[in-house]
Formats: structure tokens, C-alpha cells, sequence
């Protein structure tokens, strides 16, 4: 575990020092909240009777998710880049296990997780989000989240090159963004295009916040467990394919 540690603040350093983070990361999703929300404040509850989506309640999970789905990029990225410039083929001379690089990957992301869910909760707080112990609930379930976008992140890295891993995650940024439900409402759209958004895990992630922020604990649990399930998944996934693309270094 300890080079695991040791590992994961190499990651931290290499994704901190990096700019796309803090853009991507940070301000493109707070910046579209503030966007979005002054622009409901001055057409009025007008907007919010036609687009109930984008009240700062829901729409503060929508953030979160469309912000999360960044994480995939910045994993994607930095073990892209490892293979490319074979530090990686180096790092496999030394002792640590599989599971070390897999953990040092998903903890060099965390710091931009914990900081893209604290700023989202301030900016929300700011436009009339009530503050409730709903949030810290929140908060926990966030981390699930981000171990599932890592976990695409660690998956993308590991097969594709540093050239085509960022736009095929910049793909699933865009497919979170558009099926979660943060841009339209699912429940008033319905039929198959509402099922086929609920086969994903995105519109699942988006429920789990805005009904835990909401205190509906009664509706929380079945998009936890299919997020969890997903991101077990794709987590085996990405174990097996990093280990199997290490043994081709």
C-alpha cells in the first residue's frame, strides 16, 4: 500500500501541474452552473416550470456529474502518456504489484474530485442551494462516482494510445453530459429513450444526487446499486486490461 502512496503522489504532482486540469476540472463546470443559474434568476420561475432541470437543486447534480466525467480524461491521460514516454516499462522493473498502480492511478485523481465536488456544493450554496447534512450524504456518494469515471480513465489509458485515448474521453464527457438528464428531463421525455439513458450508468449517477440532496432516501438506493455495480465492473475491466497491456510492455 505504501508504494501504492508513494506512487499516487507522482500522479497528484503530474495532474495538479497540469493546466487542462484546472480548466477542464474545475472552472468549465463551475463557470456553466453560474452561466446557467443567473440566467434562470433573471428569466424567473418561468424557467424553472419549463426546465425543472435546471432548479439549482438538480442541476447541482448535474454539475457534479458532468464534472466527474473529467476524471476518465486526466486517468486517461497521465497512463497514456506513461506508456508513451515508457516510464511505465521502467516502473515494471521495481517491485510494486499491479493493484499499486491501479490505486496510485485512482488516488492521483483525487485531489481534482474532492476539489470539483466541494466547489460545486460552495457555488450551489451561493445561488440558494439550502444547506442540509443531505449534502455530506452527497459527498459520500460522489466517491462512487469518481471511482467510476476513473475506472473508464483506466481503461481508455491502458489500451489506446496518447493520441486517441483525451478524445475518446472527451466522447464520454459529452454522453454523460447529454444522457444523464442534466440538460433535459428524462421523466417528462420517457419511452425508450428514457430506458436506453437508464441502461448507462450516468442518468443513475444523476439520480443518486439529486434525490440524496433532495432527502428522497426511498429512490436512492436502486441508482446506488446500479452506479455500484457499474463501477465494479468496469474496475475488474480495468484491472485485467492494465495487466494484460502491461505483460505487452
Amino acid at each position: 500500500m505504501s508504494k501504492a502512496v508513494v506512487f499516487a503522489r507522482r500522479n497528484i504532482l503530474e495532474i495538479v501541474r497540469s493546466p487542462i486540469s484546472w480548466i477542464f476540472g474545475l472552472l468549465m463546470p463551475v463557470g456553466i452552473f453560474i452561466i446557467m443559474q443567473v440566467i434562470v434568476k433573471s428569466i424567473g420561475e418561468e424557467a424553472l416550470a419549463v426546465a425543472p432541470m435546471f432548479a439549482v437543486e438538480r442541476f447541482t447534480g448535474g454539475i457534479m456529474i458532468f464534472g466527474a466525467a473529467f476524471l476518465s480524461l486526466f486517468a486517461a491521460l497521465i497512463i497514456s502518456t506513461d506508456r508513451k514516454e515508457s516510464f511505465l516499462s521502467r516502473l515494471f522493473a521495481s517491485p510494486m504489484k499491479s493493484s499499486d498502480y491501479i490505486i496510485g492511478y485512482a488516488l492521483g485523481v483525487f485531489p481534482i474530485a474532492l476539489a470539483q465536488v466541494v466547489i460545486t456544493f460552495v457555488t450551489a450554496l451561493c445561488f440558494g442551494l439550502t444547506p442540509t447534512v443531505h449534502i455530506l450524504a452527497a459527498l459520500g456518494f460522489s466517491v462512487v462516482i469518481a471511482l467510476l469515471y476513473t475506472a473508464i480513465g483506466v481503461i481508455f489509458g491502458s489500451c489506446l494510445s496518447a493520441k486517441n485515448a483525451p478524445p475518446l474521453c472527451s466522447v464520454v464527457v459529452q454522453i454523460a453530459a447529454l444522457l444523464s438528464g442534466m440538460w433535459f428531463d428524462l421523466d417528462t421525455i420517457g419511452g425508450g429513450f428514457s430506458i436506453f439513458c437508464h441502461i448507462l450508468p450516468f442518468a443513475h449517477a444523476y439520480d443518486l444526487i439529486r434525490y440524496t440532496l433532495a432527502g428522497d432516501y426511498g429512490n436512492v438506493w436502486l441508482p446506488f446499486l446500479v452506479v455500484a455495480a457499474h463501477t465494479a465492473a468496469l474496475s475488474v475491466l480495468a484491472v485485467v486490461l492494465f495487466r494484460y497491456r502491461a505483460k505487452k510492455v
